[in-house]
């Protein structure tokens, strides 16, 4: 009863989203692409038996990285595709995942959409990444024998409480994945809560401290600091994925630390490119001189002067460029923490041994920054007025500031090492043709 409930939503959602992409694609073609994609109409790869990898958004695709780039290492003739739900999903998985022959959108989780999906792929097996239980799609993929495998699974307690409510509805679809390798064991026990099975349940560690960490050299950190203008001598505070509420918070701040710190820059990372319009109101609301990161010079020598007409604010409005900066950074605020949005990687900066800060919401990734804040390798906040205390405490401390960059990055090399594991449990079913 449930699932037709579902479906009849389904049916009705659709009928209002197919119009609405039908007519944004009338003037992009990008909406056509992905409304047909997300229809089902995938490219036909049928008889070619692909490993189909699933991760909806930028988060999800990072953390697949070193799975796929396993995979395609071991089993180099094997044709992988992936999909996601979001542009910036794709468009993330299309710079980073040269080893995905076919990038795809996903499909809805309509019966009709789904059946058509897998249909034109006919998958030799579906890797989902982190918390994507589609009710259609796993009851379709268990009726047509096709192994699923939900690796990095994590499942917060706030969602917990959603899976619980339609407890008959996913605890019946669970039954149709094969194992469920998840981050912890809270990940395992909250999995085995709505409905899975105590003996396919697995924890492998998290995939995010196996990402590829950057190697950004002295020369390479003065090439990105001239392409901002900087002398690479500045102090810059870093603030990466803001979600809205949060920008007018570090603006306010970071005008009083500037009266501490007269060198001090402002580097604003938005989340998602398409609130920077929004972001350049609330700068100039703040009365605060500001730039685009891609206004400045990026293929020239920047005399030492120049670091008197940049602005002391820049806003990064390019994608897939986040983390190299990190290796510029003072400190670093990690967004979507001040606000109940659950956080987001706090481990990048961590591989340049940067001092990390975030928010008290870092729900999404509790385990780990539960972790890394017991191991003295960040700094968590409970709000504006912490957040303004430790901040001008460790931009006036640089000796702490680099005894917590030390602790953080030994913490992110002690556990390293999920994909291996993950790999040798999905390796069985590569080798089956």
């Amino acid at each position: 009863m449930v699932l037709i409930l579902y479906n009849i939503f389904f049916t009705l959602f659709l009928s209002l989203y197919v119009p609405y992409c039908f007519v944004r694609g009338l003037f992009r073609k990008r909406f056509r692409r992905m409304l047909a994609e997300r229809l089902g109409s995938i490219p036909n790869l049928r008889g070619r038996r692909p490993v189909w990898i699933h991760a909806a958004s930028v988060g999800e695709v990072i953390c697949s990285v070193p799975l796929v780039r396993k995979i395609k290492e071991e089993f180099p003739q094997a044709l992988l595709l992936l999909t996601t739900m979001t542009q910036t999903g794709n468009s993330t998985a299309r710079q980073l995942l040269p080893e995905a022959e076919v990038i795809s959108f996903f499909p809805l989780d309509h019966p009709f959409t789904v059946r058509r999906a897998i249909g034109r792929i006919g998958p030799r097996l579906l890797l989902l990444a982190e918390t994507e239980l589609w009710p259609n799609l796993l009851r379709t993929c268990g009726k047509e024998q096709i192994p699923v495998f939900l690796f990095n699974g994590r499942i917060s307690k706030k969602s917990l409480k959603g899976y619980l409510f339609f407890k008959s509805l996913f605890g019946d679809a669970l039954k149709f994945i094969t194992l469920f390798l998840m981050q912890t064991e809270g990940d395992r026990g909250r999995i085995v809560e709505i409905g899975a099975s105590p003996g396919r349940v697995k924890v492998m560690g998290n995939l995010k401290f196996d990402q590829a960490l950057p190697s950004v050299t002295r020369g390479g950190e003065e090439t990105m600091a001239r392409s901002l203008g900087l002398r690479g001598e500045e102090i810059l505070l870093i603030a990466g994925s803001t979600h809205a509420g949060e920008e007018e918070v570090l603006l306010d701040l970071f005008k009083e630390l500037r009266s501490i710190v007269p060198n001090l820059f402002l580097f604003l990372a938005p989340r998602h490119l398409d609130r920077l319009e929004e972001v350049e109101k609330i700068i100039k609301k703040e009365g605060l001189p500001w730039t685009r990161k891609s206004a400045l010079s990026t293929d020239r020598e920047q005399p030492v002067e120049t670091t008197a007409r940049v602005p002391p604010v820049i806003l990064l409005d390019t994608l897939g460029e986040l983390m190299r900066f990190y290796s510029l950074g003072t400190l670093v605020f990690v967004g979507g923490s001040l606000v109940p949005v659950g956080g987001h990687n706090p481990l990048e900066p961590l591989a340049f041994k940067k001092c990390v800060l975030f928010g008290p919401y870092m729900f999404n990734f509790s385990e780990i920054s539960r972790r890394l804040i017991e191991s003295g390798g960040a700094v968590q906040v409970d709000g504006k007025e912490t957040l303004l205390f430790q901040m001008k405490s460790l931009l006036t401390n640089e000796k702490r500031r680099r005894e917590i960059g030390e602790k953080g990055y030994r913490f992110l090399q002690k556990h390293r090492g999920a994909t291996e594991k993950t790999f040798e449990e999905i390796k069985p079913f590569l080798q089956t043709e």
